[in-house]
């Protein structure tokens, strides 16, 4: 926090600094600033994700959907292997095993993808986490710079060809007006530096020559000033950088509880806290002189990044500090519809699930991994931003439909296979005449 001790006690805050972006925050900055919408930009970013595991996730499914058809054509088999082997559960495993081996199926094949899924996953929670921070400090670093520019657009610079001093007073020379003031202590000791500023009431205001005593005046008429180019620049631009529907800030929680504006406490706690979990770094980083400093070591007293600071620069936007940041619809619908694609998954592997285990406990067991599943997505949805959510919903949409989509391909090309291995067992002892199935289906 830079204080100017000339004349007036005024302050202008200290300079502020570019944020580092790692490649994938850069991704999500580019495609949010050239689609226009941040929301619009995560939904993107989030399909850029789920293209990059769909040949992995494709050839999971129809891997799995096969097993399962073979599973349902062996039910006799496998309902007999289940009591031939209750009582020795390494038989029956290897029983299975062996006949996933016969039929060309890989357990590995199914593990891989999920694998890489849950890879792609963590590195979406690094890049929004990290994002969130970006997000916070860019937007702040605006209305700092507002809040000073709009000072030091009614400050006349003080220097050796606009100051003079007379006795006990201060002339300044200000748009070709001399403004003076009256000091309590002799001038001699008052450095005039090209950087040092002055608030002018009159410059702004009248061509009335403005004298007092300055040790009666108040920050508050140009504190206000600063105050007040905050809250435009909030309404008029920051609001564009994080509004998404119904929330304010996509950065934060879709919930009543979160607020899109934090109080400086917050903010500093938010930004001290871990920037990747990916990383050992603690905190956001800024490039200063083309150093790396942590929020940390920035966010001292007298810098643009105090505590105190933030609250003076945001002392106006109590409303939004107050206001709900979101009504939980997001949170809802990231659970919704993760429970959705998991319930269709399941029923998808009915007879794999059945038959997964001798006592036929698979069924049971995957549907207490949904349960957990759905917490654990039900807790992170409360934990981070609205992004994440979005994110969420967007993925398990697309994992929806994909399933549901590959399942009937993989139905129909089964089927198919099946009736012309049907019709060539025909045609060996029927030449010429067409298989049953087929004349069922022609009389449909």
């Amino acid at each position: 926090m830079d204080f100017i001790n000339v004349l007036n006690s005024i302050t202008v805050y200290g300079e502020t600094y570019d944020v580092y972006l790692n490649w994938i925050g850069k991704i999500i900055d580019f495609l949010t600033s050239s689609l226009g919408s941040v929301g619009i930009g995560i939904l993107v970013f989030s399909l850029i994700l789920k293209l990059i595991v769909l040949p992995f996730d494709i050839y999971q499914r129809i891997a799995m959907r096969k097993q399962n058809i073979q599973m349902k054509e062996n039910q006799a088999k496998m309902e007999k292997l289940q009591k031939q082997y209750a009582n020795n559960k390494e038989m029956y495993n290897q029983k299975v095993m062996e006949m996933y081996k016969e039929n060309g199926f890989s357990m590995f094949s199914s593990c891989l993808p999920m694998i890489l899924s849950m890879v792609i996953f963590i590195v979406a929670i690094d890049a929004f986490n990290v994002y969130a921070q970006y997000s916070s400090v860019q937007n702040y670093n605006i209305m700092v710079d507002a809040y000073n520019a709009a000072i030091l657009e009614k400050c006349p610079e003080l220097s050796a060809e606009t100051v003079s001093v007379d006795g006990d007073r201060i002339i300044v020379k200000a748009d070709d007006k001399e403004v003076f003031y009256s000091l309590k202590k002799p001038a001699d000791d008052i450095d005039f530096t090209a950087n040092n500023y002055a608030y002018i009431k009159s410059v702004s205001n009248s061509e009335k020559v403005f004298e007092s005593n300055v040790a009666d005046k108040t920050d508050e008429d140009f504190e206000e000033i600063g105050r007040q180019a905050v809250v435009k620049v909030y309404d008029e631009e920051i609001i564009q950088n994080t509004k998404f529907l119904w929330i304010q800030n996509i950065w934060k929680t879709d919930a009543i509880y979160e607020k899109p504006l934090s109080n400086g406490t917050k903010f500093s706690q938010e930004l001290s806290a871990k920037t990747s979990c990916l990383s050992s770094a603690s905190g956001v980083q800024f490039y200063v002189n083309g150093e790396k400093v942590s929020f940390k070591e920035l966010a001292q007293k007298d810098t643009a990044y105090y505590t105190e600071t933030y609250d003076d620069i945001t002392k106006n936007l109590t409303v939004q500090k107050n206001r709900a940041n979101g009504y939980f619809i997001l949170v809802a619908l990231s659970i919704g519809t993760i429970l959705l694609q998991q319930f269709v998954t399941m029923r998808s592997q009915k007879e794999q699930q059945q038959f997964s285990t001798v006592d036929g406990q698979g069924a049971q067991q995957q549907k207490m991994t949904m349960i957990i599943m759905t917490g654990m997505f039900a807790i992170f949805s409360f934990m981070y931003s609205a992004a994440f959510s979005l994110y969420m919903v967007t993925s398990n949409i697309f994992s929806l439909v994909s399933t549901l989509v590959i399942n009937k391909a993989v139905d129909k090309a089964e089927e198919a296979k099946e009736r012309k291995a049907l019709q060539e067992k025909h045609n060996q002892r029927f030449p010429g005449r067409k298989a049953p199935t087929e004349k069922k289906e022609n009389k449909k």
